[in-house]
């Protein structure tokens, strides 16, 4: 509904090539990449199940409305679709703003909506900057701070790939303090000894020399260390990784922290194992020109170094690739198998 009254304002105000910009960025990013993107496995159910239905039912809303919008400057391409989504020609059906059959507009839903996926791709800058792939899970999330999300947890978990997300009120338990010399302070103060101090000061604990400079009491190498001579930061503690971004505007404005949990276990190893080799078969499926419901034959190897595919983890494999009759470890990799290479373990695999 936003985009539509948006699109018919710009119209109203001569900007069409702004309103034509807006609409191409919300079919690629929030209808494409965002909504069939997340409705795949609605879509794909085999059962007629409401949940599909309603699915469908969104989807054919959306591109019918879409169609109507863009028929004044495509008028031959969207009256094509639009006689397939409804029957009837483009040019025939009433204007989105003119037949009241757009829900009204819930600016809250969409605000949190919003939050949610720019916090999804803060997720992503982490495992990017902390060098861990997508499909690798994180056992824990939190968010720190912010609106109201928890309606939206799950569909974030999922985007984020982590096993759990819940809500933190410290910011501070995932931080630790880091002392950052102020040299030209610590110059002046001990000239010739500074060589001397800078060690001490690295090598001493940051936590007990802020707790002692605050005490007063702080002497390193015989000189006494004040606040003016260290500059006081919080980073991550080891294994979290962290990015914080900001919502809404003026007074209203406030931080939204995403905190992910970076260690490793065997069990979220098999996970992202599973993942990265459905992610290679299903492209061999689609470059193999296979149906979507045709079953497999599927063949795996783990080379050396490659984490152990736990039982669960491999019955969920086997069955999203819809793979008939498939083997794991069985002999060396045939020749005409594909492989790829996994935190520098060499995984092949065969379809046929």
């Amino acid at each position: 509904t936003t985009v539509a009254q948006d699109y018919h304002n710009q119209f109203e105000g001569w900007d069409f090539h702004k309103a034509c910009r807006d609409l191409e960025e919300f079919v690629v990013n929030d209808l494409s990449n965002w909504y069939v993107r997340r409705s795949r496995r609605r879509l794909w159910d085999d059962a007629e199940s409401d949940d599909k239905l309603a699915c469908q039912s969104t989807l054919h809303e959306v591109l019918t409305t879409i169609c109507r919008l863009v028929s004044p400057v495509a008028p031959f391409m969207v009256d094509e679709i639009h006689r397939n989504l409804t029957g009837s020609s483009v040019h025939l059906a009433d204007w989105p703003m003119n037949d009241g059959s757009l829900p009204a507009q819930d600016a809250d839903l969409e605000e949190r909506m919003a939050l949610t996926r720019a916090l999804a791709e803060a997720g992503r800058r982490i495992r990017v900057d902390s060098d861990r792939r997508q499909r690798l899970p994180c056992q824990a999330g939190w968010l720190v701070q912010g609106p109201d999300i928890s309606e939206f947890h799950a569909i974030l978990a999922e985007e984020l790939n982590v096993e759990e997300l819940t809500c933190e009120g410290d910011l501070e338990r995932f931080q630790k303090i880091d002392l950052v010399p102020n040299w030209r302070a610590l110059g002046a103060k001990c000239r010739a000894d500074l060589p001397k101090v800078k060690e001490a000061l690295s090598d001493a604990d940051p936590e007990e020399t802020w707790a002692a400079i605050q005490a007063g009491s702080c002497v390193i190498e015989g000189f006494d260390i004040t606040a003016e001579d260290v500059e006081v930061k919080r980073v991550e503690k080891e294994g979290f990784a962290a990015q914080t971004i900001s919502v809404g505007e003026g007074d209203a404005a406030q931080d939204v922290t995403l905190v992910l949990d970076m260690s490793l276990t065997p069990a979220l190893l098999s996970k992202g194992l599973a993942r990265d080799i459905i992610r290679r078969v299903q492209q061999k499926r689609k470059d193999m020109d296979l149906e979507v419901d045709a079953t497999i034959n599927l063949n795996v190897w783990l080379g050396d170094g490659s984490p152990d595919l736990s039982d669960a983890d491999w019955a969920h494999l086997v069955d999203e690739v819809r793979a008939a009759d498939a083997s794991l470890g069985d002999g060396e990799p045939t020749a005409d198998a594909d492989s790829f290479s996994v935190d520098g373990a060499e995984i092949s695999f065969s379809v046929f």
